[in-house]
């Protein structure tokens, strides 16, 4: 029972309306110094802590807002654009080719240096389940990127971030067949910590802890109601009441 409360106060908590946020300014993105978006300056700053911080009260009171993002890419930034206008994309059905995988884990990046961490969730979670269910194989070559991302674009911390946890242990599962790798080879000598890292997962069990939220199964935002709050307030509890 207890568990179906604290199902209910995560769907009953006050989240903002899809439409209240699109009522917000236009604000022009430009990534990568190649491509420019126009986007709604609240579902922005809702979604990435670093937008927040660049739409501050002071820019939005300018005629126009435009902010750079020139390290990022903007074919990766346009799969952030799709997840927020169009519920998750990519983040929300199966795998079908080994390639995403790398997309995932390069969103995954994006989403630390947009400060994003919803965003980073998805991705985990789409990561981690197609790993532990799909019967599509990471190949060599590409087990070997994903290495790179872990420990070029994923910033290391005190707990060990479990997106790296995740690659290290397919990695170590498959260490007799990288050896033979010729990208792995250039790997060993280019990333120094490649070495440490397998070892470390070499015949661990797969990693555990990647958070199966209530936010991954039920929207983030209010669904539009015919209902005022007055009828949603005597729902809630009658809710109560049965839970």
């Amino acid at each position: 029972m207890e568990i179906f409360r604290h199902a209910y106060r995560i769907l009953t908590i006050e989240k903002p309306k899809f439409s209240d946020l699109l009522t917000s300014r236009i604000v022009t993105v430009i990534v990568g110094d190649s491509k420019t978006f126009f986007l709604h300056a609240d579902l922005l700053s809702a979604e990435s802590e670093k937008f927040q911080k660049n739409l501050t009260e002071g820019v939005k009171t300018a005629k126009k807002v435009v902010v750079e993002v020139k390290d990022e890419d903007p074919d990766l930034f346009g799969f952030f654009v799709e997840y927020l206008y169009r519920d998750r994309s990519i983040l929300s059905r199966d795998i079908k080719h080994h390639s995403e995988y790398v997309t995932l884990a390069r969103l995954y990046a994006m989403g630390e240096r947009l400060m994003a961490p919803k965003f980073q969730s998805y991705a985990l979670w789409r990561f981690s389940e197609s790993m532990h269910y799909s019967n599509i194989p990471i190949p060599d070559e590409s087990l070997c990127i994903l290495l790179q991302i872990a420990l070029r674009e994923i910033p290391e911390s005190l707990t060990e971030d479990l997106m790296r946890s995740h690659i290290f242990w397919y990695a170590g599962t498959k260490i007799s067949s990288l050896r033979k790798s010729w990208m792995f080879r250039a790997h060993l000598c280019a990333l120094t910590d490649i070495g440490k890292q397998l070892c470390s997962w070499v015949k661990q069990n797969r990693p555990g802890g990647v958070p199966s939220t209530y936010e991954l199964l039920y929207d983030k935002l209010e669904r539009e109601s015919e209902f005022g709050p007055e009828g949603v307030r005597e729902a809630d509890a009658d809710m109560l009441a049965i839970l």
